[in-house]
């Protein structure tokens, strides 16, 4: 059994954070296609923000079904097929005619998207050891921070030659591949006893251990706060092309340099919280990009922006893996995949109004007054998390 499951990490582990990057590569995509879609079909930024509400909303309502699977299915099947999914789906999106399409394509979308965080992180929590969990998330996230940077950088290229149809059925591909990669990895078959225990009771053992449990139920309230930011960088795109008149290739660019900057922050963030206080290294990243997205609307050229960016995309998007470390930490292993679900489900689903109502703001007062809003929903997670112990 312990070669099984070494076998099942060496294969698993690597995939599974291939295929998180591969995730993250659509979602950092989608932003620098928007302004041709845009051009192309007249649509309004709360239109787009609506796409990614539609999205948000079908990958977060069913993070917590799929957190529920994973105590029955193989999560390789779940973690594969989820790819798969979302490869075809995204393909659906490249053919439309109008914004019913994409939204319907996107939403379908989400639904491919669901299992990669409950399922992934489940993994990886049950094949790492507390003390070197923090660096093993910090990894993951990594990966999805490689896929956001790479997505841009070769999808403006691509887009600026063949239009953004060719550029999404292109990425489909690999996505494709990576889910039939998953059909074939070992993974140890799950425990009987875990089997056999009732639905219900099952439900009731995660409702019980979110409820009973002050550092999860805490986390929660953290994660929902920061969600009413989720989709904030997906306009950072369109507002250099509507705001500063920069062409797509170098709103581009400049959006690759923002995702760039937080290739390491993960592992960074994460080695930082393995030697110090969680809760104070969470305080500090979420402080500071409070006061970077207010400072992004003045950013006036290139370099304002580059020197607003970098520090921006570091603090921004490497705290993900400190908040599912403290989940991973918090809870015991039989009910570790609903508690995952369950907080990926609040996270995503009220997450899904933010780009909605950033997309509302832009229209209305610009994009100025959207990341205010922004900076200071970090300001309030800034506030949760001291809760934290």
């Amino acid at each position: 059994m312990a070669d099984e499951k070494e076998r099942s990490a060496n294969s698993g582990f690597a995939l599974v954070i291939t295929s998180h990057a591969m995730n993250h590569t659509y979602d950092a995509l989608l932003p620098i296609l928007y302004p041709s879609m845009i051009s192309e079909f007249g649509l309004s930024y709360a239109l787009v923000g609506t796409l990614v509400t539609g999205y948000r909303l079908s990958s977060g309502a069913l993070q917590i079904m799929m957190g529920f699977l994973g105590r029955f299915m193989q999560r390789k099947i779940l973690l594969g097929f989820g790819m798969i999914w979302q490869s075809i789906t995204n393909s659906f999106v490249a053919i439309s005619q109008g914004f019913e399409n994409i939204f319907v394509g996107r939403t379908l979308a989400g639904v491919g998207s669901s299992p990669q965080h409950p399922t992934g992180a489940a993994y990886i929590a049950e094949n790492f050891s507390r003390e070197r969990l923090d660096r093993a998330m910090g990894l993951n996230i990594t990966a999805a921070q490689i896929g956001r940077f790479i997505a841009p950088l070769v999808g403006s290229i691509v887009l600026s030659s063949l239009g953004w149809r060719t550029t999404l059925l292109a990425f489909s591909v690999p996505g494709f591949l990576i889910g039939i990669m998953f059909l074939f990895i070992a993974e140890p078959k799950r425990s009987r006893n875990q089997k056999d225990i009732s639905i219900v009771a099952i439900l009731f053992n995660g409702m019980r251990e979110v409820l009973h449990n002050r550092t999860v139920l805490v986390i929660m309230v953290v994660e929902m706060v920061m969600a009413f930011r989720a989709g904030a960088a997906d306009f950072i795109p369109s507002h250099l092309v509507r705001d500063l008149s920069l062409t797509s290739f170098e709103a581009g660019l400049l959006f690759t340099v923002f995702l760039g900057s937080g290739i390491p922050a993960p592992y960074f963030w994460g080695y930082l919280s393995d030697r110090f206080e969680r809760r104070r290294v969470l305080m500090l990243a979420m402080g500071a990009a409070s006061a970077l997205w207010f400072l992004l609307p003045y950013g006036n050229n290139s370099f304002q922006l580059v020197l607003i960016l970098i520090p921006l995309g570091f603090v921004c998007q490497g705290v993900g893996g400190i908040i599912q470390a403290f989940v991973g930490a918090a809870t015991t292993k039989e009910n570790r995949d609903l508690v995952y679900g369950i907080y990926f489900t609040l996270a995503y689903s009220v997450g899904s109004l933010s780009p909605a109502i950033l997309g509302y703001l832009a229209d209305s007062f610009g994009f100025q007054i959207g990341f205010l809003y922004v900076s200071l929903v970090s300001l309030f997670a800034v506030i949760a998390a001291y809760f934290l112990k």
